[in-house]
C-alpha cells in the first residue's frame, strides 16, 4: 500500500488504565489513532482501533503497540509519533517532528535527573513501579551482557520514529522482547536495546514533563495503599539483606500492620508507610522492640491532625537492635477527600515556608481533580495565580534547569 505524507499519532489504552483525552490541536496533515481493547472507548477527534489482547496482560500488550506499532500504522506511514495516554499537545505535532527528528530515524527525550538504567532501577524498586523480582532478573541480565553503566537514559512518553527503518524494527523488536522476559518497566531495557542495534537517537534536550509543547494529566488509576516496607540498616537499596518485602502484612479497614524479625544487627530501622500522597494517619504503635529515637518524615500537623504530605510517610527507629528481634507495627491511615486536599494546599500556600513541597504538590493535586468538579478546579488555579506561585517562577526554572544537567 502506498504511504501517504500524514503523521501518524498514535497511543493506547487497555483495560482501565487511562481516559482518552479529547484534542485540542487537530492538524489536517495528522491522522490521531488509539488503538484499545477496551470497546467502551468512544471519540470524536481520535480514530479508535479495537486490538485483540494476544494472550498479554494489559501491560504487556500496550507496551506492544508503542513499541511494535501496528499494521496499520506501517502500511499507511512513513513517521510515526507515539503519545502516552496523559499526554496532550499544545502545539503542532509537524512543528514538534520538523523541529527533533533530524539526523535519525529516532527522536526521545533524554532523561531530566538519571543517566544510568542501574540508577533508575533502584528507583523503580523504590516507588514500586514493578516488582523487586523483576528488577532483579532484568539487573541480573545486564551484568551477564556486560552492559556498561552511565549509558544514558532516556523518557518514553513521547518519541518520534521513522518505524519501517530496518534499524527501528530490529531494535523494537528487541525492546519488546526484553520487556516481555524481564521487568514491564520500559526504561530498564530500552537503551540496552540500542545499546545492541546501534540505532542512533536525536535528542530532545526539553524535560519531558514541563515543556513548551505538551502538557501531561495524571494516569486515572485508584491510587491504593501498598504495602508498607521496611529497611535494616543502610539506607541505600540493598537487594540481600537490608530490604525485607516478606512481611505479614494485613489491613483491617483503614489500620495497617505487619509483624516481622529485624534481618541484622543495626542501629536504624527505616518504615516507608504509604505510596500515597496527602494521607491523614493516627493510632501509631511499635511493639517488640525497643528504641531510643524516632523520626518522622515527610508530616505535617494541620487542624490537630497529622498528615504525610509526600508520595512516602517514612518512619526512622533509632537504637540497638539485633538480629532476631520481633517487630510488630499498626498505623491508621485515612485519605484526603478531594475539599480536604485543597484545603490543606491552601494552607501551605498561606503558611509552608517550605516551598518545594508546595511546588511538588500543585500540579499534582490540579491533574487528580474530577476533571467535571469545576468548582473545585477554580479553586485549586487560584492557588496558581497567586503572589507565591508567580514569584516561585524563576525557581521553578532552575529546578528543572539543574534536572536536566
Amino acid at each position: 500500500m502506498k504511504k501517504n505524507n500524514k503523521i501518524c499519532v498514535y497511543t493506547c489504552i487497555t483495560g482501565n488504565y487511562d481516559d482518552l483525552h479529547e484534542l485540542e490541536i487537530k492538524e489536517k496533515n495528522v491522522d490521531y489513532i488509539c488503538f484499545t481493547n477496551n470497546k467502551n472507548i468512544k471519540s470524536d477527534t481520535w480514530k479508535i482501533i479495537y486490538i485483540e489482547n494476544d494472550k498479554l496482560d494489559n501491560h504487556r500488550l500496550s507496551r506492544k503497540i508503542k513499541m511494535l506499532g501496528h499494521p496499520y500504522i506501517s502500511e499507511n506511514y512513513n513517521i510515526s509519533v507515539w503519545m502516552d495516554a496523559g499526554v496532550v499537545f499544545k502545539k503542532k505535532v509537524t512543528d514538534f517532528v520538523k523541529m527533533y527528528l533530524k539526523d535519525n530515524s529516532f527522536a526521545s527525550f533524554k532523561h531530566s535527573s538519571r543517566n544510568c538504567i542501574y540508577e533508575e532501577a533502584n528507583e523503580c524498586i523504590k516507588l514500586r513501579k514493578d516488582s523487586k523480582e523483576n528488577v532483579l532478573k532484568i539487573l541480573e541480565f545486564l551484568k551477564k551482557e556486560k552492559y556498561p553503566k552511565n549509558n544514558g537514559l532516556y523518557e518514553m512518553t513521547v518519541f518520534i520514529k521513522k518505524h519501517n527503518d530496518p534499524i527501528v524494527i530490529k531494535t523494537m523488536n528487541l525492546w519488546f522482547d526484553i520487556v516481555c522476559k524481564y521487568s514491564k518497566r520500559d526504561q530498564l531495557s530500552f537503551m540496552y536495546c540500542v545499546w545492541k542495534t546501534g540505532m542512533k537517537i536525536d535528542d530532545i534536550n526539553l524535560n519531558v514533563w514541563d515543556n513548551e509543547w505538551f502538557t501531561n494529566i495524571k494516569h486515572n488509576f485508584k491510587t491504593e495503599i501498598k504495602n508498607t516496607r521496611v529497611y535494616f540498616g543502610d539506607e541505600e537499596i540493598n537487594f540481600d539483606i537490608n530490604l525485607n518485602e516478606e512481611i505479614d502484612y494485613k489491613n483491617n479497614k483503614n489500620v495497617y500492620s505487619f509483624n516481622t524479625k529485624v534481618l541484622c544487627d543495626t542501629n536504624v530501622i527505616k518504615i516507608e508507610v504509604t505510596n500515597v500522597p496527602l494521607i491523614r494517619y493516627s493510632n501509631l504503635n511499635i511493639k517488640g522492640i525497643t528504641f531510643d529515637k524516632m523520626t518522622i518524615l515527610n508530616t505535617i500537623k494541620y487542624n490537630n491532625d497529622d498528615i504525610f504530605y509526600n508520595a512516602f510517610g517514612i518512619i526512622y527507629l533509632y537504637g540497638n537492635f539485633k538480629k532476631g528481634q520481633k517487630l510488630n507495627f499498626s498505623i491508621e491511615l485515612n485519605k484526603l477527600s478531594e475539599i480536604e486536599k485543597i484545603d490543606f494546599i491552601e494552607y501551605l500556600n498561606v503558611n509552608l515556608i517550605n516551598t518545594e513541597v508546595r511546588l511538588k504538590h500543585f500540579e499534582e493535586l490540579y491533574n487528580s481533580l474530577d476533571k467535571d468538579n469545576k468548582i473545585l478546579r477554580e479553586r485549586i488555579q487560584n492557588i496558581y495565580n497567586s503572589k507565591f506561585w508567580k514569584l516561585s517562577k524563576p525557581l521553578r526554572y532552575i529546578r528543572r534547569k539543574l534536572k536536566r544537567q
